[in-house]
């Protein structure tokens, strides 16, 4: 039996505007969630200031290195296009790609590999538990 009203789903079909828009609304706010979690974890690995991490205006290099981090690991994670990245931490997509070259390049220091290796480790197993609530 279908239900009408405002919770009535079952008139909207895969063509329907209405339900790309849906669905678009509910992907946003899924990205929202993942990057929101990315900050946060990456923040306090970096032991800097949430609010300085999603500042808009560039900070001192400790704050724009873990933003790079958060960029590159949303990224390599979550599978997001760099576009997408951008348009997250309001930056543009050519901001996340030197954000991602300039990481991958640190990767060479085994300290700093293994504390990103941690980090991608906790938030793909965040992820995973996520899926299982």
């Amino acid at each position: 039996m279908v239900r009408e009203g405002i919770y009535d789903v079952g008139n909207f079909t895969a063509g329907d505007r209405g339900f790309a828009a849906i669905k678009r609304s509910i992907r946003e706010r899924e990205q929202a969630a993942k990057v929101a979690l990315m900050q946060e974890t990456v923040a306090r690995a970096w032991n800097v200031p949430i609010g300085e991490l999603r500042s808009p205006t560039r900070r001192r290099a400790p704050v724009a290195q873990a933003r790079q981090v958060a960029m590159y690991l949303t990224h390599v994670i979550y599978g997001f296009s760099l576009s997408a990245v951008g348009r997250h931490f309001g930056r543009d997509r050519t901001t996340a790609a030197h954000a991602c070259r300039l990481v991958e390049d640190r990767r060479d220091d085994e300290n700093f590999d293994m504390l990103l290796d941690r980090l991608e480790h906790a938030l793909r197993r965040a992820g995973e538990r996520g899926r299982q609530q």
